[in-house]
């Protein structure tokens, strides 16, 4: 209905001549015979009314056919479906649609050509993230079996060279995870407690090397994500807090309700920054340490806890540092 009306408004015009063509018949005949006016002026004008009506909806109809082909022929540009088109349009020679026809082939031939680019991309990132796990993985070994004979500085800087690099490789292959066009996530149920403790466990060198206190208030609560998701989130959690570290430093995990709390007592986020934390390279300005940092940890965790259908958000506490809240959409336990 609302394309027969579009179709009136569109065709006014003739209705207008329609209208005025009827008037001079009208007037003609009662110029000659004002006896025949009655009997054919409201006939003439009924036709007239009908005669319209029948082309708006042929107009409809027509318009219609030219839709429904020049869809087609964008969902699938094909010879058939660009001659179907030139047929409704009565424009065998159209040069407007072989042109349409010419950028949607090209079109869709530079699709094909960066999804293969694409997948090609993918497979490599992840087959130099799972090779590069081998030196890692001795350099662990090497450290777990022979780490007494190193002095303490020395091991610690192996230390962080070793989480940094394993952190970095599962960074990218967060990241390559994330924008893959199919997603690999396992949502299963999990005992936060473990989850939390697996985290921390990786970074544990690092921790006791500045001291850090952490506190895990979580008890046997479970929630349903990816695990290897859920813990990359709280280890970037964790790896921020040893990165803006200050004196006694301290890191603690909380669960209440659906919410599972992250906090930490170091240098924290200016309140102007807090609304862009998530926000891919952003580092704000909080110390020379934050203007070093890549900005890609956070937007990263934000990005997973979308794909998972957990609620993320960043707070500065009054009493100073940085808390972020995991919202859970279900718990069971």
């Amino acid at each position: 209905m609302r394309k027969f009306f579009l179709a009136v408004k569109k065709n006014i015009f003739w209705f207008i001549v329609l209208i005025l063509t009827d008037i001079f018949f009208i007037i003609g005949l009662w110029a000659t015979d004002y006896r025949a006016l009655a009997r054919f002026s409201v006939a003439l004008i009924l036709f007239s009314l009908l005669l319209f009506a029948v082309a708006c909806i042929y107009s409809v109809h027509k318009s219609n056919k030219r839709d429904e082909a020049f869809i087609m022929l964008l969902d699938s540009p094909t010879k058939e479906n660009l001659d179907y088109l030139k047929d409704v349009t009565g424009h065998t020679s159209d040069e407007s649609a072989d042109r349409l026809f010419k950028v949607l082939n090209d079109y869709n031939d530079s699709i094909d050509k960066l999804t293969v680019s694409l997948d090609d991309h993918e497979e490599y990132t992840e087959s130099w993230a799972h090779e590069i796990k081998t030196p890692i993985a001795l350099l662990t070994m090497l450290l777990d079996n022979h780490g007494s004979g190193f002095t303490p500085d020395l091991k610690y800087k192996m230390e962080y060279i070793r989480c940094r690099l394993s952190d970095s490789v599962e960074q990218m292959l967060q990241y390559a995870r994330i924008k893959s066009s199919h997603k690999d996530y396992n949502f299963e149920t999990l005992r936060l407690r473990d989850i939390i403790n697996e985290a921390v466990a990786d970074y544990e060198p690092l921790l006791s090397e500045k001291d850090f206190v952490v506190i895990n208030k979580v008890k046997d609560e479970t929630v349903r994500a990816d695990r290897r998701a859920l813990q990359y989130m709280i280890g970037q959690f964790v790896s921020n807090s040893i990165k803006y570290v200050k004196e006694d430093p301290e890191l603690v995990f909380s669960f209440e309700g659906n919410v599972l709390s992250v906090r930490d007592n170091g240098i924290g986020v200016n309140s102007s920054d807090l609304p862009f934390v998530f926000e891919k390279g952003f580092t704000g300005n909080t110390g020379e340490l934050r203007s070093k940092a890549t900005g890609m940890g956070l937007y990263l965790a934000y990005r997973i806890a979308e794909d998972n259908k957990i609620g993320i958000e960043a707070k500065s506490p009054e009493e100073g540092g940085f808390l972020i809240e995991l919202t859970f959409p279900e718990i069971w336990g």
